[in-house]
């Protein structure tokens, strides 16, 4: 995928989050929270998508915003690591104490882990 996170990895419609936050695969540690659904299959069934949301009681802007330069960057050097033809929302867990090390590690864990709950569920 190169150094990029173009639009077609991103999950932008507000539609897509709300199905995922209420019918998806769930999957959480101490970290990070991972939901899970199946990609649309018009757009594109091969591709897996991330959506972050951070809500404001993790902190201030410039916490939110750490937190998100960390997530995208460790979905992007790491996508390989997770199945094709999901979207997956993520976000901190209440309380957490975010750093790179852990969202490394958790993220690829977490994805599939929900993505195994949601193949179970079916």
């Amino acid at each position: 995928m190169g150094q990029t996170f173009p639009k077609t990895r991103r999950v932008i419609s507000s539609q897509r989050f709300t199905l995922a936050l209420r019918t998806g695969a769930c999957a959480a540690d101490g970290c990070l929270v991972v939901f899970v659904v199946p990609a649309d299959s018009e757009r594109s069934p091969n591709v897996t998508r991330l959506g972050i949301t951070i809500p404001k009681k993790t902190g201030n802007a410039v916490i939110r915003n750490q937190w998100k330069r960390w997530i995208r960057e460790s979905f992007r050097t790491q996508c390989g690591n997770i199945p094709a033809g999901y979207d997956l929302i993520v976000r901190p867990k209440k309380g957490a104490r975010g750093d790179w090390k852990s969202i490394q590690k958790s993220l690829p864990v977490m994805a599939r882990k929900a993505i195994k709950r949601l193949s179970a569920g079916s």
